[in-house]
């Protein structure tokens, strides 16, 4: 019946706490966050206080920010927390990184902890977060230490089947997490990079994305064009992977990476003047959609907010609407559609979010507003089919 420690209590931390008590018989499942308030969150107790979270813990997950003021573990953050484990945690305490750290940092937090130290990334999305922990694609252990290994293995091995645990050394592991994401934003990128090219020769984005998708080798997901990439990972850890590259003497393979990043604010850059250039010198723009994704209230980051923000710059009064969203700093926000759609010249719908599905456009806004769709979400019907301006589509 392990004690298991869980340090930082966001996303990450909440639903694996969720998950470890729920799924690791008998265990005692203890979290700490100076943000975290409470004694219990469901099965889990809240220690105010890191050394009461640490002592006697068989386990201490780390679920912290990559950057905890400082450039990972040599920053002043991730020292003054190896300091405090090395002085309040069991000497056989297996430390277990799921933050996203620079393949390295787990060695040296290793040094500094005089702690065995285990990197088992997340790979996770907001939103579904307890749900990817339950079922998870595959799930990495790397570490030097075998009996540290065995017994994270052990762990997982509660709920995962174990065909999905991939044993590794602790490097390797790290450098999957960078990689797999800055792989994602790529996708994206990649898809988006023909939006333009679309619009100005006749094409659809979306039937191209479709007929690509259905090669095996490489599969439809993150082929939907998008306003661009946001959320607190991708960008974050495409960086740190030029980071990487760049102090191992690579720097062809950092500016490979960024070309990633500047493609995706390039073509947000571009959504931003197309909404712009449709509604026209003053022009007031609804834009509904705030978060960087559908289904989340989460606006770090987030395409949609830069393209809002953008669109003020220039000249344009904006008002918002998002299910979720409910405060962005400088914005108005409106809490119907109605009310944001009203007096618009311009309706860009900028996240996937499912309210939108079962919108009544024919219904919202007068007879000439248009509407800008930027994921494909606007049903085109007859009776609106020339209002709508489809990211990746031919308007003529």
């Amino acid at each position: 019946m392990p004690r298991i420690a869980i340090i930082g209590y966001g996303v990450v931390g909440r639903a694996l706490g969720a998950v470890l008590a729920a799924k690791v018989r008998g265990a005692e499942v203890v979290a700490h966050d100076p943000k975290v308030r409470g004694r219990f969150i469901g099965k889990v107790r809240v220690a105010k206080a890191m050394p009461n979270a640490l002592k006697g813990a068989a386990f201490i997950f780390l679920c912290l920010p990559s950057h905890l003021k400082g450039e990972g573990v040599a920053g002043a953050g991730w020292k003054a927390l190896a300091k405090q484990i090395a002085q309040y945690a069991e000497p056989s305490a297996v430390i277990v990184i799921k933050s996203t750290l620079v393949p390295g940092d787990a060695t040296r937090l290793e040094q500094l902890a005089n702690r065995q130290v285990v990197a088992c990334p997340e790979f996770m999305s907001e939103g579904t977060a307890e749900r990817d922990i339950l079922k998870p694609h595959r799930v990495l252990v790397g570490g030097k230490h075998q009996v540290a290994v065995d017994s994270v293995v052990k762990l997982y091995r509660s709920w995962v089947t174990a065909s999905r645990i991939i044993r590794m050394d602790v490097w390797s592991a790290q450098l999957a997490k960078l990689l797999a994401n800055a792989m994602l934003a790529q996708r994206v990128s990649s898809i988006n990079s023909v939006t333009a090219l679309c619009e100005k020769s006749g094409g659809d984005v979306r039937a191209t994305a479709k007929a690509v998708g259905m090669d095996p080798r490489i599969g439809s997901h993150f082929l939907n064009a998008s306003p661009g990439f946001g959320g607190s990972c991708l960008e974050k850890d495409i960086r740190l992977l030029c980071l990487l590259a760049k102090s191992l003497g690579y720097p062809e393979v950092a500016r490979y990476w960024q070309s990633v990043i500047d493609l995706n604010d390039a073509h947000i850059r571009r959504v931003t003047r197309e909404i712009s250039r449709a509604a026209g010198r003053g022009g007031r723009v609804a834009v509904f959609g705030l978060a960087f994704k559908g289904g989340i209230e989460d606006v770090r980051s987030s395409p949609a907010l830069r393209i809002a923000e953008g669109l003020v710059a220039a000249g344009h009064p904006v008002v918002a609407y998002d299910p979720r969203v409910k405060y962005a700093k400088g914005l108005v926000i409106k809490s119907t559609p109605e009310a944001a759609a009203a007096n618009a010249t311009v309706i860009a719908v900028l996240t996937n979010d499912a309210a939108f599905k079962r919108t009544d456009w024919q219904r919202l806004g007068a007879e000439g507003v248009k509407l800008y769709d930027a994921h494909g979400m606007i049903p085109v019907q007859r009776s609106i089919k020339r209002r709508i301006i489809g990211l990746g589509r031919d308007a003529r």
